[in-house]
């Protein structure tokens, strides 16, 4: 499995599954139950990789404003939740955060473990062993400036999409990182 395979398995399973991210989960599982050892450590792997490149404050800050409250444990699941929706949303969080409000409307899925489950599950089912783990060559900490999330004039100009979506949604509560 090479990264153009990665994001055309990742690509067919949101084709077919649409707006519906726990049944892309779902699709997912299956595919990769099917593929060999070599394929899914591969797969595991870049999935690790790029989730690597989406751990900067930018991406963390741009979370919590679509979010609001964000638990440090749940990082990880919303990184997921951004490279289930494919390679353009990827870049395009990774180069302008701002255009997270893009996947608004599958917000509440930010946080569901399905993705870690299932490829856990999946690398298991196909290889006998847990997933090596986290990415190795990925960064410690969160990368990148953060952003003063109560100052109202640093949103509106560092996150001028999310700031407006935000007004239209105060029921978020305070954007955090917890």
């Amino acid at each position: 499995m090479d990264e153009g395979g990665f994001w055309a398995l990742i690509a067919a399973c949101r084709q077919e599954g649409g707006s519906d991210t726990e049944l892309v989960s779902r699709l997912l599982f299956r595919r990769l139950r099917v593929l060999g050892t070599t394929e899914i450590v591969e797969f595991v792997r870049i999935w690790q990789q790029v989730g690597s490149r989406l751990y900067t404050w930018p991406v963390t800050d741009a979370l919590c404003l679509l979010l609001g409250v964000v638990e440090e444990e749940d990082l990880p699941h919303a990184q997921d939740w951004i490279i289930s929706h494919g390679r353009t949303a990827v870049e395009r969080t990774i180069e302008d955060p701002d255009s997270l409000v893009e996947l608004a409307s599958d917000a509440k899925n930010a946080r569901a473990s399905w993705f870690d489950e299932f490829i856990t599950e999946a690398h298991i089912l196909v290889s006998g062993a847990w997933p090596l783990g986290y990415d190795p060559d990925g960064p410690d900490e969160l990368l990148g400036e953060h952003v003063d999330l109560a100052e109202q004039a640093v949103i509106a100009q560092s996150f001028p999409r999310l700031a407006a979506s935000r007004r239209r949604h105060p029921e978020l509560g305070a954007p955090e990182l917890r």
